[in-house]
Order: C-alpha cells, then structure tokens, then sequence
C-alpha cells in the first residue's frame, strides 16, 4: 500500500501532513481519515494511524491519516490541521478517487477529541490557506472515535487538556473544548467505542457524548467493552474489541449510508404478502421492484358477505395479472380464507381449487405454491396438496426455513404485524447459509385488518435495512429453484 505525503499548509515546514493511502481500483469510495492519538504531545502514527488505514481499505475506504501540530502548538491549531485535511479530500476526490459526500473521521484518544472536534466546531475554526479546497465543507459526514478524551471538565485527561490548552487555560476554555456540550443536531452520526477498566482515558468520556448525541436526537452507536487497558487499537489478543472495525463499518454503511462492501454470508429472506389488498399493487410491489427484491402474493378472496362489503379493499383479477406480469409469483391463498384443518377433504378441494380458476380467469398460471389461512398447519389436506402439484405450502410457525430437511408443504415463516421492528430484526437473527428466513406481510397499510396492518414508514424501514444489510430478498418459487 503505497503512501503519498502532502503539506497541510504552504508557508509552513512539514510539521503537519496529510498521508494518503493509494489503491489500483478506479471506482470512487468513501473517505476515512485517521487521527492518531498521543495526548496532543505527540502523534502515535505507527500504531493508530497506517495500521488502522490498512485494517479499513479492505471495507471499500479511501483512507487518510493526519499527523497534526501539538504541544507546544495548541489551540485551535490542531483543530486548523484537520479541518484543513477533510477540506483537501473533498477538494481532491477526483483525482484521489473519493465520494466526497461520504467522508468520515476515525479518532484514537486525544486523536478522538480531535476528530470529535471536526463534527462539532467545524463551522468556528479558521482553515483556510488561500487555495480552492477554502470553498469546501470541513464538516464530516460521520465520526468514528475509539477510546476518545471528550471533556475537559468531567472526568477529564488532564494532559490532553494541558498540552491542547496551555497550564492556565481558563474554565471557559476548557468548558468551550469539553465536546459532550457542543453537541447540536447538526452533529454527524458517531460510532463511539470505549473499554470500562481504562486507566488513562475514562469510559464516562464516552458516555458524556453518546448521551448528548442521543439527547440531540443524533444517530450514535455506543459500545463498552468489559476490559481492557487503553489503547486497544484493533483490539489485539481480544475476541471482543477485533470486532469493532466490522460493526463501525457497519455502523457506517447502515445508519450513515456510505457505500461499503462487508464481508457476510450469504443470507436469504423470502418475501411473502397475504390477502390481496390494493396497496400490494400501488405501493408494495413498485418499492419491491425499486430494491429488487422477490416476492410471493398469496391473495385470496373471503367470504361472500365479507367481500361485498370490502371488495373496494381487494385486489380484482386484472389487479392481480398485473402483479404476476411485474414477474412476482402468485400463490394460492384458498377462495374464503378457512381454517383448513376444519374441512372435509371435499370442501377444502372445492377452496382451491374455485380460487386456481378465479386466477386462470384472469391468465395467471396455476400456482405452485400455498399459504395454510390463518397460519397453522393442517395436515389433513397435504395429500390434496401433493395431488394438486404444490411445491411448497407455508404455515407461521415462526422458526427458520430449512430447505434441505424440512416438508415442502410445512414450511415456517415469521409473521411481522403492527410495525413489530424487535420481531422483525429477531427473525433476521436466523438467517444462515444453509437456511432461508420467511416473512409474513398483509396491507402496507392494512385498515380492514388492523391487527396485522404495516405502516408504509416502517415498511420503507424494513426494506431499506434488507437491501443495506445484504440480503438477497426473493419469492418462494426462485428459493425452491436453487
């Protein structure tokens, strides 16, 4: 990994410096620029600063590390070096091959209370030199701080604020520099990391701005990890700390949306939707196509007296060719929506198959596959199933998919009613390489049916978690084809 060295600033010896790591690959990346720590006594460069550029090109960055002015420069000296470095990235993404609207900064220890710095005093500091990069914005986009000296006031590094401040620094100083008060909604989203037996830098540090983030309303992600001393860095010889690389890059990529790629697993969610209400055609299936995801509609059609009074609420024949001509498959849900397990062989063969020719109606094929209504299992019409070609039934015992053990025509899914994001992210917790996660929607929103009715907002939310996470979202039909 090759390294080229600018000067921060032109009438001056290179006493700070902008270190920018190359890479063969032409695509434009997000930005990482690394600050060291050191206490602002010194700039820890071979441990916090090419290191941690090397551990985050593989995550798809750009990266950066500054070394800065400190003691016996102080403030806003070194605050000036690293304004100056985020206006010349951005200044320089062309030719350096960055997305200037995605550039964080990833601060060690006092290099933390710098880099916090960036997010919180960018709009008050003079870094200016007299060149282009003057007209662009020193704010970053996110903040990654590890182990970060934040105040001057409450559980302080006393000599971090010395060597920043001078030995007399009056109480207004240190209070205009302790960040946790500086804190406003225009702050970047931070990922905040931090060990409980540091002897050095207190963990409360932490704390005091995670709770002004949130207390801002700002995305912060706080982690503290039971032990270990300071200076952890990559979190050598600890399972736990290594880790925090991976869940920043994370951090980055789903809460922030920077364009990262994250090594993970193959993992596979199949999309189910039931009943058949209007909104799977005008809102459903349209943002389904806009993330590219697969689905299976199980639509159906209730009972007489029920759709006389709702059929306004329904999804028509024509409505429903149109969802299978988008290319998403069309299952069989049964006409009037029984429990199955309460039917004669005779009435349930009557069910579906008056629902197949409603569907043949309309030109769509005969479906392959079926959704138990209501949910629950009923072995009794299995044979019917197999009989009628189904390659699969769905009931809602909530457990993951396995396909190469589990009966076709008793495969498990998770219902997700009421804007349920715990039940949501809990069935995701399944998901393996060698299993699928089936979800259950009905109407997005679902008015006739209350009970399991999806906001579109938190709907949106799910998808977007889906398709930023890396799952591969597609119908039963597509699943079963592998």
């Amino acid at each position: 990994m090759a390294c080229i060295q600018y000067s921060l600033w032109q009438d001056s010896a290179v006493e700070s410096r902008l270190d920018r790591y190359t890479d063969p690959d032409p695509r434009k990346k997000p930005a990482l620029l690394v600050i060291p720590g050191g206490g602002y006594g010194c700039v820890c460069e071979t441990t916090e600063g090419r290191p941690i550029a090397e551990c985050f090109q593989k995550f798809g960055f750009r990266t950066f590390v500054l070394r800065y002015r400190v003691a016996p420069h102080r403030y806003p000296e070194p605050q000036q070096d690293a304004l100056r470095a985020i206006k010349l990235i951005r200044a320089n993404a062309d030719a350096w091959g960055v997305l200037p609207d995605q550039l964080a900064v990833c601060g060690f220890s006092a290099g933390a209370h710098l880099a916090a710095c960036t997010g919180t005093l960018y709009d008050e500091i003079n870094a200016a030199d007299g060149d282009s990069a003057d007209s662009c914005c020193a704010r970053p986009d996110a903040l990654l701080l590890a182990y970060p000296v934040i105040s001057f006031v409450e559980h302080p590094h006393l000599g971090s604020a010395e060597n920043l401040l001078g030995s007399n620094a009056s109480p207004s100083l240190r209070e205009q520099l302790s960040l946790e008060r500086r804190v406003t909604r225009e702050t970047p989203p931070a990922f905040v990391w931090h060990t409980v037996t540091d002897q050095i830098v207190p963990y409360r540090n932490s704390l005091l701005f995670a709770e002004a983030m949130w207390s801002a309303k700002r995305k912060c992600e706080l982690h503290l990890f039971p032990y270990g001393p300071h200076g952890m860095q990559l979190g050598y010889g600890r399972d736990d700390i290594r880790r925090w690389p991976e869940q920043a890059a994370a951090f980055l990529r789903t809460s922030c949306g920077f364009s990262l790629t994250l090594p993970c697993p193959r993992r596979t969610v199949v999309l189910t939707f039931d009943d058949a209400v209007k909104n799977h055609l005008d809102f459903v299936a349209p943002l389904l196509k806009e993330y590219g995801f697969g689905a299976t509609f199980f639509p159906c059609r209730f009972s007489d007296e029920w759709r006389e009074k709702n059929e306004a609420h329904l999804l028509t024949g024509a409505e429903l060719r149109q969802l299978h001509d988008m290319g998403f498959e069309i299952g069989n849900h049964t006409w009037s929506h029984p429990d199955m397990r309460t039917l004669s062989a005779e009435e349930a063969e009557q069910e579906i198959d008056r629902f197949d020719r409603f569907l043949a109606d309309a030109g769509i094929p005969r479906p392959k596959s079926f959704a138990y209504p209501g949910g629950p299992f009923a072995e009794n019409i299995v044979p019917l199933l197999r009989s009628r070609g189904f390659s699969a039934a769905r009931t809602t015992e909530q457990r993951p998919w396995a396909k190469n053990t589990d009966d076709p025509m008793r495969i498990p899914a998770f219902p997700i009613c009421k804007d349920d994001r715990l039940g949501f992210f809990s069935a995701l917790s399944h998901c393996r390489e060698d299993n699928a996660v089936v979800l259950v929607f009905h109407g997005v929103p679902d008015t006739v049916h209350p009970w399991v009715n999806n906001s579109p907002e938190c709907f949106r939310e799910f998808l977007e978690y889906l398709r930023n996470e890396g799952f591969r979202c597609v119908s039963m039909a597509e699943y079963l084809a592998e």
